[in-house]
């Protein structure tokens, strides 16, 4: 099957998890009024929030809420009712604020693993289909290292979105991990991940770096290799071999970015 019919497959998959996103938290109540602190959100303010349904919230009205829920506007039960809009704006990058991370972490935040019913299913449902979108798609926005951190930012295990990626089956999963490795890991004195927004001591960004520098990744490109035809495509696996094959003293600085 070639790449374009697989992100023909993968985008319909997306369309139809955001669809339940919306059907599953179109049953949360709507709120009367959205609290919010005094000294952060004026009289009125939530007012454009709930006029008209919610997948009709402009994305500049719902920015400010975005930013402030949880920790100065609303609670868990409003941040439900607006999440399929509010995942929707950041999984597109619609926000000028907040970045899309901090949206994504509005989840963890909110315990969303234990939310009743099928809405954590739906929440992961809609996880794994941006993301299998993003491997199937030549170019994204918000860039990919956003993407991982905002999945990371979640509270989810990293581990079934890394096995999906180590399948490296198109050109765009590959171009996306060289693009990761170029500009979201610094590599010396040791790798790390330069995103502001990840949680250095956390389980996800163990879970990365892991598989970028111990030897998964590494395995998944030389598998790529020995499949691959395409001449762009291996010259981009050539690129990327060094960087994911573990050394053994210290990252050759001729061969890796530094930043």
């Amino acid at each position: 099957m070639s790449d374009q019919m697989r992100l023909a497959q993968v985008t319909l998959r997306l369309e139809d998890a955001q669809r339940r996103l919306y059907e599953v938290f179109g049953r949360v109540a709507r709120p009367k009024r959205v609290e919010g602190c005094p000294h952060c959100v004026t009289p009125g303010e939530e007012r454009c929030l709930s006029e008209g349904p919610v997948a009709s919230i402009e994305a500049a009205d719902l920015a400010r809420y975005a930013a402030k829920a949880l920790t100065t506007w609303g609670g868990t039960a409003d941040l439900r009712y607006f999440l399929p809009r509010l995942l929707e704006c950041a999984a597109n990058d619609a926000f000028v604020y907040p970045d899309p991370e901090i949206v994504f972490g509005k989840l963890a935040a909110a315990d969303w693993q234990h939310w009743p019913g099928d809405e954590p299913d739906a929440i992961s449902d809609f996880l794994f289909a941006w993301w299998s979108a993003t491997l199937h798609r030549d170019s994204t926005w918000p860039p990919i290292g956003t993407i991982v951190c905002c999945l990371a930012a979640t509270g989810s295990d990293l581990a079934p979105y890394l096995q999906a990626w180590s399948r490296l089956d198109t050109q765009a999963a590959v171009r996306h991990l060289h693009d990761l490795l170029v500009t979201d890991v610094r590599w010396t004195p040791s790798p790390r991940l330069t995103n502001a927004f990840w949680d250095r001591g956390g389980t996800p960004h163990h879970q990365l770096l892991t598989w970028l520098s111990t030897g998964p990744a590494a395995g998944a490109v030389e598998a790529a290799f020995d499949r691959e035809t395409r001449e762009p495509v291996l010259d981009l696996l050539a690129t990327i071999h060094p960087w994911v094959t573990p050394p053994e003293h210290e990252w050759p600085t001729s061969t890796v970015p530094t930043s």
